[in-house]
């Protein structure tokens, strides 16, 4: 009895750490129910432009379209009698003005999401520069602020650096892989704790294409992220260039 109470006990402390969070599964679909798709050397792929945040947030637990962040889902289907590597940092997005549309690796924007940044859109910079709106840090060490916290603040007498929230995921994780990347103190401005924060990063991690091989008969069906500041109401005009890889004999366009 006092087993299965222990085993109830770890349940519900589980369940209630990640209720903040659930991932929406990618359903499956038919190359011919993409926004494009095409045919080359028995390889399919196909493709769709989320550029509004309603479409976005059936695959992700929050739009992308206020951090100046679109996505494309890219499906691949190999029907080749050999593995198929596509090169990731070589794809390329050219928007209907024929410019180029920069990506950006799933990290970046799942830092951008969850502390409430904007991808910078100036394309002279680097892909990965964020520049920050709002809040420049934690509201609740903030004395101005009415979510202030004196137990959260280093300056107070009554901080309590034994606070689980000073310490862990919020301080020592976020912010040190990436240059001109903040710190997360407060993911989604205290909507999630830290172990949600954690599990939204990696979502967009999982959901992100890879360069790992895809073996004949096998298909994979994941993300690109891209920054674009200005999204227009039409995808027409949007092509996507995939260079050539192993098992790709030749680069592919998708137009949209």
């Amino acid at each position: 009895m006092k087993r299965l109470i222990f085993f109830i006990t770890i349940f519900c402390v589980a369940a209630t750490v990640v209720a903040g969070f659930k991932a929406k599964v990618i359903k499956s679909k038919k190359p011919q129910q993409f926004h494009t798709h095409i045919v080359v050397s028995r390889i399919t792929f196909a493709a769709d432009l989320l550029l509004d945040g309603k479409d976005q947030k059936d695959f992700f637990y929050k739009e992308l379209t206020p951090c100046n962040v679109i996505a494309l889902r890219l499906a691949i289907f190999n029907d080749s009698p050999g593995e198929v590597v596509m090169p990731v940092n070589g794809i390329q997005l050219t928007g209907p003005d024929g410019k180029e549309i920069l990506l950006i690796d799933p990290e970046t924007v799942a830092q951008a999401v969850l502390q409430g940044f904007i991808v910078s859109s100036d394309t002279d910079q680097p892909p990965v520069q964020v520049t920050r709106t709002k809040r420049v840090g934690d509201p609740r060490i903030d004395k101005t602020d009415p979510n202030y916290d004196p137990r959260l603040d280093p300056t107070n007498p009554s901080y309590d650096p034994a606070d689980p929230r000073n310490r862990g995921y919020d301080r020592g994780t976020y912010g040190t892989h990436r240059p001109n990347v903040g710190v997360v103190l407060n993911p989604s401005a205290g909507k999630y704790n830290a172990i949600s924060g954690q599990l939204i990063a990696k979502d967009f991690a999982d959901k992100a294409h890879s360069e790992d091989p895809i073996l004949p008969s096998m298909m994979r069906d994941r993300f690109l992220y891209f920054r674009m500041a200005e999204r227009p109401t039409s995808i027409n005009g949007f092509e996507l260039h995939l260079p050539r890889g192993r098992g790709m004999d030749q680069a592919v366009s998708l137009k949209f």
